[in-house]
């Protein structure tokens, strides 16, 4: 018996011996596991940062460009009303009907040229509108690309 006692023994310290090694298999995988998501997560969350501030970056730049349109359109309402506002004094002051025709087509041509000119003004203000407010968008997608060309470079 105490031959059978001992090989009992043997068998329980390998078992024991094995089950620790398990254990420490199973921990180590777990805090493996749990080091990975936290990493994930954390870059996830940088990500997320990250967006939000390109966001916010591009909504100011717009914010900023469409206050320049506005008040740059408001002035231009501005000028095209005073325009008529003497257009129609000097209407008034006239007696030759000649002398109309020749102020009205002045009058036209006059303010078809200012509003040529205040539609390029317009669309240079509208195209850096388009290109402040995304130019933060292309920065982010700019370093996010080089930042995922690095990973798959390592």
């Amino acid at each position: 018996m105490p031959m059978k006692k001992a090989k009992a023994q043997m068998n329980s310290a390998k078992a024991e011996k094995v089950t620790g090694q398990v254990a420490d298999q199973v921990a180590n995988f777990a805090q493996k596991t749990v080091d990975d998501a936290q990493a994930a997560f954390e870059k996830a969350s940088e990500l997320a940062h990250g967006n939000v501030q390109m966001m916010d970056a591009a909504a100011n730049a717009c914010k900023n460009r469409m206050t320049d349109i506005q008040l740059k359109a408001m002035e231009f309402a501005q000028a095209n009303v005073n325009s008529g506002f003497a257009f129609v004094r000097k209407c008034f002051s006239l007696s030759d009907p000649a002398a109309a025709m020749a102020l009205h087509q002045d009058f036209f041509k006059a303010q078809a040229e200012a509003m040529q000119r205040q539609a390029g003004e317009l669309n240079e203000l509208s195209v850096a509108l388009a290109k402040e407010s995304l130019k933060p968008v292309q920065e982010t997608f700019t370093k996010s690309f080089a930042s995922l060309s690095k990973s798959i470079a390592a």
